[in-house]
């Protein structure tokens, strides 16, 4: 078997010597001593205690020996660092959402170390682990708009009706909004390379809900601010845009190192629209793997085959594990890639 030393950056060097592979979404879920860790820890808890979160970031590394160990955390713990108060109840609430321009003054500057010490602390003993040697440590953060979208509708939305009435009513200050917002992505990995991470994935779960031109103006300003800003402190850096396939030519213009793609296009079709240069990640569909371990083997190595030849591909879903998901059909998923 080749070597698993930090092959995800080799790959989006194009220099890897076989596919990568890593997981969204792979701290947890399905994994039954994952479960028992949740028996303990609300998951905020789960979250914020250093010792349950490296345990959840390695579980799954032990379970399939994947390429990348990701930090478990939340997307958007690091709007903590702004001082809005964030609770789960199950899923993510914000007591007090922001609803307008006003309510900027609401946000506090900026400080990672005070209000989210327990990132940096989870990303530095990962990287001092045993068990991660020679693995690519990952972190993480929610996208300006996701971020907005959970601040501004105080919980999960399926229209966003309050986040694009402050966008089509008040576009100046919403982009104010997103600068801001950028300025908080930015400072939150820059703390989690020092702290450890050798590349960080920026996910901006809700921006496939808007079109090509909002995408455009809304959106593009903060994130090409954020990918800059990675590039001058050589943090590589990837785009993961749910639903964004309509997006492509705005995401190509930003330059992100590595685009992690959805199943909604398949990777020979996407490969038309982005250059070798760029790195891709992903994109079997998540719901796969509730298949049969024969299909799913069939799907990946036509992934990977594919991976092979145009090379900077990383093996990955084109979304996060799903709950119940077969134990057996991630490990062949897995190691499809390790064989390979």
């Amino acid at each position: 078997m080749a070597s698993s030393h930090k092959l995800i950056l080799e790959a989006m060097e194009g220099r890897a010597s076989r596919v990568p592979v890593w997981l969204m979404r792979q701290a947890g879920r399905h994994l039954p001593e994952y479960l028992a860790l949740k028996q303990k820890y609300t998951f905020l808890e789960l979250c914020k205690t250093t010792e349950a979160a490296v345990e959840a970031s390695l579980q799954p590394i032990r379970r399939y020996n994947m390429d990348g160990v990701i930090c478990f955390s939340d997307i958007l713990v690091p709007l903590e660092a702004m001082g809005l108060e964030l609770d789960f109840n199950p899923g993510p609430v914000f007591a007090h959402p922001l609803r307008s321009f006003k309510d900027l003054d609401r946000i506090q500057d900026i400080d990672v170390k005070a209000r989210v010490p327990h990132i940096l602390e989870i990303l530095s003993t990962l990287k001092a682990h045993p068990e991660t040697q020679g693995k690519t440590i990952l972190g993480f953060t929610g996208a300006p708009y996701t971020l907005a979208s959970y601040a501004i509708e105080g919980k999960t939305s399926k229209d966003f009706e309050h986040v694009k009435a402050w966008m089509y009513r008040d576009k100046s200050g919403f982009l104010k909004l997103m600068d801001r917002l950028a300025d908080l992505v930015i400072a939150y990995i820059l703390e989690q390379k020092k702290a450890g991470a050798d590349a960080v994935q920026l996910f901006d779960t809700w921006a496939g809900h808007l079109s090509r031109e909002d995408y455009r103006d809304f959106v593009c300003p903060s994130t090409e601010k954020i990918i800059a800003v990675a590039k001058e402190n050589q943090l590589p850096l990837i785009l993961y845009c749910n639903g964004g396939s309509h997006l492509m030519p705005e995401m190509l213009s930003l330059k992100p190192d590595c685009l992690s793609l959805d199943w909604r296009m398949s990777l020979e079709d996407y490969c038309l629209k982005i250059p070798d240069s760029i790195a891709i990640q992903g994109n079997l569909d998540p719901s796969c793997l509730y298949g049969s371990k024969e299909l799913v083997i069939q799907r990946t190595l036509k992934l990977l085959d594919f991976g092979k030849k145009r090379g900077r591909y990383i093996l990955n879903l084109g979304h996060g594990l799903l709950p119940n998901t077969p134990i057996e059909n991630v490990k062949a998923f897995v190691d499809c890639a390790l064989k390979s």
